[in-house]
């Protein structure tokens, strides 16, 4: 078995959480291009949104250092596109979330691994 020289974990190199961002902004981009519903009344761009913040939380479980913000944005998201969603909900709001969504990310990339 091949071991680094520092003895670091060799899957750290890899930056997971740059997946957040890219299915927000993928779910953005779908959004964009056929703004029908998936699932229920959830558009590409909730959708996208969920998934990126369930990912997010999912890699905060897994860090060794616990980042309660990140973790506690994936219910936030449930609240705020799957249970209880607002007629219209603009695409401005799904914007502002893959945003900070994506600044959450970055926080977690540079502090929490």
């Amino acid at each position: 078995m091949m071991s680094t020289p520092s003895g670091e974990n060799p899957s750290r190199g890899r930056p997971l959480w740059l997946l957040v961002p890219a299915i927000a902004a993928a779910g953005l981009a779908l959004e964009l291009a056929a703004p029908v519903p998936l699932i229920g009344s959830l558009t590409p761009g909730m959708l996208g949104c969920v998934v990126a913040s369930f990912v997010l939380a999912v890699l905060a479980l897994r860090s060794p250092r616990k980042d309660i913000v990140s973790i506690s944005v994936a219910f936030i998201s449930l609240y705020m596109f799957v249970i209880f969603p607002e007629n219209g909900l603009s695409f401005l709001w799904q914007v502002i979330f893959a945003v900070s969504l994506a600044i959450l990310a970055v926080r977690f990339g540079l502090w929490f691994q």
